[in-house]
C-alpha cells in the first residue's frame, strides 16, 4: 500500500503500533501503547518530523479464532481499536483545517469478510466491526473532511486490495461512508423499510417457562420493554443492575418525586441526624432512592402482569459480582433461556475530547457486559439472544464515537452468534432515539427540530414484543425507529472537481438496449444524469432541483472506436446555505485540445429549502383515438429495448401536442453499471424525448430525431420505477430540422415530478435506426 501512494507522488509516513510484528523503520513512527497519551506523543513526532498531517489510512489485520474460543484476540483487537479512536483524536485539527481549502481523508480498511461481518463464516472476530462506528461519527463530527470505512474480503490478493482501496481513497461520492468488497463485487450498506401491522397474532417461542437474564433491565427503557415482555408473555426475569435495593426509602421519601424538593427533604434529614450536608452526598442519597423506587416500580409492574421476577445486583462487566446471586435465582425461576442485553453508558463529547476513561468505560459496558453475560449462561441452550445496539452505530451521530464503536461491536456479534448458534433467535436491535431512557429533554427538542422521530415508549416496547415473532428468526440485526441527523455537508470556498472514469459496454450492460445501427449508444439522459448527480454526491444534504443548458457535442458511441478514459468536470460557480450551481461538463483527452461530449449547468437546492411541487391538468384535443405505445417498439418506430421500454399508451396526438401514458420498466441495479439511478432516473427521464420522437414520426411521416439540447429542466421529486405517470409534450417551436418543446411528467393526481422547457431534438428524414 505505502508503494502505491507513493507511486501516486504522496508522501507517506507510517505509524506502527504497539505489539506489531515487523513494524517498518522506514518513515516512521511508533506508539508506545494504545493510551491518549502514547498516541499523542506518536502523532506529534510525525509531526514534528514530518509536518501535518493531510490523511490518515488505517489497515486493520484479519483475525479469525479457534472455535469455541470466540474471544481469542479480543484484547488485540481492542487496542488496536483504540489506538485508531486516539489517533482521530490527534490529527482532528490538522485534517480539518486541510479540509478547508483541500481534500483531506480519514480511511479504514477492515478485513473482517468483504461483506461487514455478515458473511457467515463463524470464526471472524468482531472487534474490529466497530471501527464502522468510529469512521460514520467522524463523518458527522469532520464535514470537511473525506471519511469512508472498507471491508475486504480478506482472501483477495494483495494487488486487487490496493487497487480498491485506492479507488475508495479517491472516490468524489462523500455520500457514501461505508463499503464492503468481496470477489462478488462492491456493496454498500442500505436499510430496507419493513411494513408492519399491528394487533396482529405472533408465532413465537417465549412460554411461561422461559426465563431471561436481563442486563440494565430494573431502569429505563429496557424496563419498559421487560414489562411488555411481562404483560405479553408472563414469562419469568433475573434483573440485573447496579443499584442497591436492600434499604428502606426513608418516609419523607415515599410520596414525593420531584427532584428539588426531594433533595431539600435529603438535606434536612441529614441536619436532623447532626451530619453536616454536602452536595455529593445529597446527590448519592437521591440517586439510590431515585432507583430504588424505579426499581420497586419496574418489579411490582412485573408481578402484576403475572410474571416472576428477581432482581439481583452487580457489575455486567464483572460475572464474579452476580454470579452466585444468579445462581440462586435460576434454582427459584429455573435455567435461563433467553439473554437480554440492555445495559449501556455514554460519555458524550467530541472525538478531541475524549479520554482513557470514556473509551474503556463505554465500551466495557456493551462489550465486556456481553461477554460476562455469556459466560453465565449455557449459550449453547440459549433460545432468544436480544442485544440493545443503537443508530448511532448504524448511522453515526456527533458525539458518540465510543458508543457507535460499541454498538457496531454488539451488531457483528448478533450476527457471529447467529451463524454459530442457528437454533436460537438472535436480534440486535439499533433502537431509534427514545422519547425517555438516556435521550435528555434538550436533545429531545434537538432531534423534534432536525425532523427525527422519536420511539415513544409504549410503542417501542410493542415492537420489542414484536421481534420475538418467529418469523423474524434469520434476521439478527433489524432498525427500530427513526434515523439520526445525516451529514452537513462543508461548503468552503468554490472548487472545481476533475472525475476520471473509465468506461467500458462490458461494465454498463443497460448500453445494450440503447443501441442505433447496431451500435450502443450512452443516452443524453444517463450523462446528464451522471453529471447532475455527481454534483448531489458532493454535497449529500444537498439535492437536485435545476439543470440548464443542457447541450450535446459529440455523443459516446461504442463502435470500437470511442476512448474508454473521460473527464467529468464540476466546476463550482455559485455556493452558499440555499443553492450550490455548478457547470458541468464531461470531456476526453488525447488530441491537441480536450473533447467536450456534453455540457450542463447543475443547481442543487438544500433539502430544507425544496419547494413545493406544482399541479398540471393535460387536456386532450377529442380528436384522436388512444392507441397502445407499446407496440411503438415493436413496428420499429422506436429503437429502445426493453429498460428503456416505457411508453404503455399515446392518450393524444396533434399538431401542437402529445401525452403519454408511461411506466418505467424496473431496470436491475447490476444491470444499470457506471450510472446507477439515485435521485434522477435517467430512464423514465429518456421517455420523454422518446414521445417527441413521436411527435416528429406523427407529424413529419417517415423522419426521426435525436436530443440536442434542453433550456432546463427543474426537479419536484424522484421518479420511480413501476410507477405510473404521464407526460405532456407541447411543441412550441417547429421547422422543417427540429422541434423545440416543453414536457411536463405528473401523477394522476396533477402533482408534476419533472418540467422541462425548451427540449430541442433534431428532425432528419434521412436518420435510420
Amino acid at each position: 500500500m505505502i508503494d502505491e501512494l507513493e507511486s501516486k507522488g504522496n508522501k507517506v509516513v507510517a505509524l506502527n503500533l504497539a505489539g506489531i510484528n515487523n513494524p517498518i523503520s522506514k518513515n516512521a513512527a511508533t506508539a508506545t501503547d494504545a493510551s491518549d497519551q502514547a498516541i499523542g506523543t506518536a502523532i506529534q513526532e510525525i509531526q514534528g518530523n514530518y509536518g501535518k498531517i493531510g490523511s490518515v489510512m488505517h489497515l486493520h489485520p484479519h483475525f479469525e479464532f479457534q472455535k469455541p474460543h470466540f474471544t481469542q484476540h479480543f484484547d488485540a483487537e481492542r487496542a488496536i481499536v483504540k489506538s485508531l479512536f486516539f489517533i482521530a483524536k490527534h490529527v482532528q485539527h490538522d485534517l480539518n483545517e486541510l479540509g478547508e481549502s483541500n481534500r483531506a481523508s480519514f480511511i479504514a480498511c477492515t478485513r473482517m469478510d468483504g461483506k461487514l461481518g455478515q458473511d457467515k463464516r463463524g470464526n471472524t472476530s468482531v472487534v474490529g466491526g466497530g471501527i464502522t462506528g468510529l469512521i460514520k461519527c467522524l463523518n458527522l463530527e469532520w464535514s470537511p473532511v473525506f471519511c469512508r470505512i472498507i471491508d475486504i474480503q480478506p482472501e483477495l490478493p494483495t494487488q486487487e486490495c490496493v487497487t480498491q482501496l485506492m479507488a475508495e481513497y479517491k472516490d468524489a461520492n462523500v455520500s457514501i461512508v461505508e463499503v464492503a468488497y468481496s470477489n462478488e463485487g462492491r456493496k454498500t450498506t442500505d436499510a430496507i423499510p419493513a411494513k408492519l401491522v399491528e394487533h396482529q397474532n405472533i408465532s413465537t417461542k417465549v412460554t411461561k417457562d422461559s426465563v431471561f437474564l436481563v442486563s440494565g433491565g430494573a431502569k429505563g427503557v429496557t424496563a419498559t420493554c421487560v414489562v411488555e415482555m411481562a404483560k405479553t408473555f408472563q414469562c419469568k426475569f433475573i434483573l440485573l443492575g447496579r443499584s442497591a435495593i436492600d434499604f428502606e426509602i426513608p418516609a419523607f421519601a415515599v410520596n414525593e418525586n420531584d427532584e428539588g424538593v426531594l433533595k431539600r427533604l435529603i438535606m434536612n434529614d441529614m441536619k436532623a441526624k447532626g451530619e453536616k450536608p454536602s452536595l455529593p452526598r445529597v446527590k448519592s442519597i437521591y440517586k439510590n432512592i431515585s432507583a430504588k423506587k424505579e426499581i420497586d416500580e419496574t418489579i411490582s409492574s412485573i408481578q402484576a402482569h403475572g410474571a416472576e421476577v428477581v432482581y439481583i445486583k452487580g457489575d455486567v462487566t464483572k460475572l464474579n459480582s452476580f454470579k452466585v446471586e444468579l445462581d440462586k435465582a435460576t434454582q427459584r425461576l429455573g435455567k435461563v433461556t433467553g439473554v437480554m442485553h440492555g445495559a449501556g453508558r455514554l460519555a458524550d463529547k467530541y472525538i478531541q475530547d475524549k479520554t482513557d476513561s470514556d473509551f474503556d468505560n463505554v465500551l466495557s459496558v456493551k462489550l465486556d457486559g456481553m461477554l460476562s453475560l455469556f459466560g453465565a449462561v449455557d449459550i449453547h441452550h440459549l433460545a432468544h439472544l436480544i442485544l440493545f445496539s443503537s443508530v448511532a452505530g448504524f448511522y453515526g451521530n456527533v458525539g458518540q464515537t465510543d458508543y457507535a464503536i460499541a454498538n457496531e461491536i454488539l451488531s457483528k456479534a448478533a450476527h457471529l452468534f447467529k451463524t454459530n448458534h442457528p437454533n436460537t433467535q438472535v436480534s440486535a436491535i439499533n433502537w431509534g432515539a427514545w422519547d425517555s431512557g438516556m435521550v435528555s429533554g434538550e436533545l429531545k427538542a434537538q432531534f423534534e427540530a432536525a425532523g427525527i422521530s422519536l420511539v415513544n415508549s409504549e410503542g417501542g416496547a410493542a415492537m420489542l414484543v414484536n421481534e420475538l415473532n418467529v418469523d423474524y428468526s434469520t434476521q439478527p440485526q433489524v432498525i427500530i425507529g427513526g434515523t439520526l441527523p445525516a451529514a452537513v455537508s462543508h461548503l468552503g470556498a468554490l472548487r472545481t472537481h476533475r472525475i476520471h472514469r473509465k468506461l467500458t459496454l462490458e461494465n454498463n450492460p443497460f448500453l445494450n438496449h440503447h443501441k442505433i445501427q447496431n451500435n450502443a449508444v450512452l443516452p443524453v439522459v444517463n450523462a446528464v444524469g451522471w453529471m447532475a448527480q455527481s454534483c448531489e454526491k458532493l454535497y449529500p444534504d444537498y439535492s437536485v432541483f435545476k439543470i440548464e443548458k443542457t447541450a450535446l457535442f459529440k455523443g459516446i458511441i461504442f463502435d470500437g472506436n470511442q476512448k474508454e478514459d473521460y473527464i467529468l468536470e464540476l466546476k463550482e460557480l455559485e455556493k452558499g446555505e440555499e443553492k450550490i450551481v455548478f457547470e458541468t461538463s464531461v470531456l476526453s483527452e488525447g488530441g491537441k485540445l480536450p473533447m467536450n461530449h456534453y455540457r450542463a449547468t447543475v443547481t442543487l437546492l438544500n433539502k430544507k429549502s425544496y419547494p413545493k411541487a406544482p399541479k398540471f391538468t393535460h387536456q386532450v384535443s377529442g380528436t384522436y383515438q388512444p392507441t397502445n405505445g407499446e407496440t411503438l417498439y415493436k413496428d420499429g418506430s422506436l429503437f429502445h429495448d426493453t429498460h428503456f421500454q416505457g411508453i404503455k399508451e399515446i392518450l393524444d396526438c396533434t399538431e401542437k401536442q402529445i401525452v403519454l401514458s408511461c411506466e418505467a420498466p424496473q431496470v436491475p441495479l447490476s444491470e444499470q453499471g457506471q450510472f446507477p439511478v439515485y435521485s434522477i432516473n435517467t430512464f423514465f427521464a429518456d421517455i420523454q424525448y422518446q414521445g417527441m420522437l413521436v411527435w416528429v414520426q406523427k407529424n413529419f411521416g417517415g423522419a426521426n430525431s435525436l436530443p440536442l439540447q434542453t433550456d432546463s429542466a427543474i426537479l419536484y421529486r424522484e421518479m420511480p420505477f413501476g410507477k405510473k405517470l404521464f407526460v405532456n409534450v407541447t411543441a412550441t417551436e417547429v421547422d422543417e430540422t427540429k422541434l423545440v418543446a416543453n414536457c411536463t411528467v405528473y401523477d394522476e393526481h396533477g402533482d408534476v415530478y419533472v418540467e422541462t422547457k425548451g427540449a430541442t431534438v433534431t428532425i432528419s428524414r434521412q436518420l435510420q435506426w
